[in-house]
């Protein structure tokens, strides 16, 4: 059971973290996109895991790999949510310039995960 809970606790503090990074950075395409993809995982996960039919554990993994994607995209909207908020009040002194933009690991690694989850669903 504990490496369950790490895994989810490690999937929420790097959605929060790429949430606030990415906010930061202003960088809302990608952020965006992310999202969609998560999101759209879940969805399919879901279908695929309300369409099995068999014993009673059927479809069991696909409804838990779409909370997983759902808590994810969460964590994100949420780090996003957090930095918007910080950003919004604090006190300016001076216009702070974007971040420089950085490599898109993150992004990438979240469409990995949606893509694995998608992957591991249809093959239960």
């Amino acid at each position: 059971m504990i490496p369950f809970y790490a895994a989810i606790g490690l999937v929420v503090l790097c959605g929060t973290w790429t949430g606030a990074t990415r906010m930061a950075a202003r960088s809302f395409r990608p952020l965006l996109s992310v999202l969609a993809v998560l999101l759209a995982g879940a969805g399919a996960c879901w279908l695929i895991g309300s369409e099995k039919t068999g014993s009673s554990l059927a479809g069991l993994a696909g409804t838990l790999l779409a909370m997983l994607l759902l808590l994810a995209a969460g964590s994100i909207a949420f780090g996003a949510a957090l930095r918007g908020l910080h950003d919004a009040t604090r006190r300016r002194v001076a216009v702070d310039p974007p971040a420089p933009m950085r490599p898109a690991w993150d992004i990438r690694g979240f469409c990995a995960l949606a893509l694995v989850a998608v992957l591991l669903s249809l093959a239960e």
